[in-house]
Formats: C-alpha cells, structure tokens, sequence
C-alpha cells in the first residue's frame, strides 16, 4: 500500500472508503452499535471489509444479506474479553471538567471586569449554571451505551436538546439573579487560571502517555497514521476562553457606544 493512500486514513470517510458499495445508512448503525460493544477500528474494518467483499460479489445489499445491521454487529462481535479497554482516562475527564470550569469562571469574571466592577458577584442564576454545566460534563463523560445509542440516532433531538440546555442557562442567569455571595476579580481570575493550567496539564500528560487512544477505521492490512487530534482536543478549553473572553470584550465595547 502506498505512502499516499496511508496518510488518507484521516480524510476520506471510513464507510466510503472501506464498503463504497454498502447503504451508508446501513453502514453507520453497524459501525456505531460495534463502537458501543467496545470493539477496536482495526476489527470494525476487518468487519466492514467482509461485508463490503459479500455485496460486490452477491449483488445484494447488506440488509438483504446480512440482515438488521445492529443484531448482526452484536452477532460479528467477539467475546467480552477479546474487546478493547475502556479508552477515557480518569485524568483526561478530570482535566475536562477543570479546563470547563475554568474556561466559565474566567469569562464570568471578564465579563464583570469589562464592566467596571471590582467583584464578580456570585448569584443563585450563575450556581444553576455551573450545575447544569457540571451534570452535563458528568453525563457526556460517564454516558452509558444506551444513551450513546439515542444521542447518535436522533441528532435533530439531540440539537434541539442542547438549544433548550442552552435558553436554560441564560433564563437561569436573567431569572434568578439572587446574590449569594461574592468574590474578588482579581482573585476569580488566579482561580480560572489555575482552573485551566492545572486541566491542560492532566489532559497534556494523558495526551503524552498514550491514555488516551485514537482508534480509526482502518482496513485489513492498512496502518493507521498518529493525527493530532489528541493535541488539538488538550488545547481546546484555553483557545475557547481567549476567545470568549475577547467576545465578552468586543461586546462591551459595543455597549459603551451606545
């Protein structure tokens, strides 16, 4: 196999790649449903590869052939201990959480900094927020197969679902603006910072150490290519907070004009 044709393991769909002549649709339930049994890319490719040889030579299609995609992926998996291991470190989810919680603190105290004043004024809207960002980090992280499932086939929900998260959040900001306390700026942002540095150093070490696995589709005898994607996801929460900080700025700025 060329040089080429190894680096596209990262560009070129997995589906069209490896089973061009299998209904995509098909396809994606069968993939999805061998992810959620914990089976590794190497062995899905394997698995797509058959599937894919069996349409090309019979003329029918996967349905016709193989039947239900997820009871078939269930038959076509091997035995629980020949499955991949968890691949989400501890520390990875817990630099997650931190760089998250960061990243909100930081824009909160920004935001009250841009406005002139010298406290970030803690109210029961905002400790709605943090728990609503809390329990939806927990669920994302500690997701189990049957909600995987439902948030993969019903994307249009799952949006809507987010949106409504989303309303909540600032309903809760602009509804309940009780103080329950409050907290020096200067002081918020040290904690933010400390928030993200100590979040990018647990997601950079796992990073580093291999915990955190990429497994790509990859076909029978095909090599998959080490991407960077690991590196970009460490960096996500510090990029996101100098950019929601410069938002909060920009839009203050707008405000002072009028």
């Amino acid at each position: 196999m060329g040089k080429d044709s190894t680096r596209s393991f990262g560009t070129l769909d997995a589906y069209t790649r490896l089973a061009p002549n299998v209904e995509k649709g098909w396809a994606e339930q069968f993939v999805l449903e061998q992810r959620l049994l914990g089976l590794q890319g190497s062995r899905i490719g394997d698995s797509l590869a058959l599937v894919e040889s069996h349409v090309v030579e019979s003329g029918e299609s996967a349905e016709a052939a193989f039947g239900d995609p997820r009871r078939y992926a269930e038959e076509d998996a091997p035995e629980q201990s020949e499955r991949s291991p968890d691949r989400l470190d501890r520390g990875w989810s817990l630099g997650i959480v931190l760089g998250l919680a960061g990243m909100l603190l930081s824009t909160f105290s920004a935001q009250a900094a841009f406005s002139g004043e010298s406290s970030l004024h803690v109210t029961v809207g905002l400790l709605v927020v943090l728990a609503i960002v809390a329990g939806s980090a927990a669920l994302v992280l500690l997701t189990t197969p049957v909600l995987m499932r439902a948030l993969a086939q019903f994307p249009m929900r799952n949006w809507v679902g987010w949106m409504l998260l989303l309303a909540g959040m600032v309903g809760a900001l602009l509804l309940l603006p009780q103080p329950v306390g409050e907290i020096g700026v200067v002081s918020a942002l040290v904690i933010a910072g400390i928030l993200l540095a100590v979040g990018l150093l647990l997601q950079l070490r796992a990073h580093l150490r291999g915990r955190v696995q990429e497994d790509p589709i990859v076909g029978p005898g095909e090599q998959p290519v080490r991407s960077r994607a690991g590196l970009v996801a460490v960096l996500i929460f510090p990029v996101a907070t100098i950019a929601m900080i410069g938002f909060s700025w920009l839009l203050q700025a707008i405000v002072e004009q009028f």
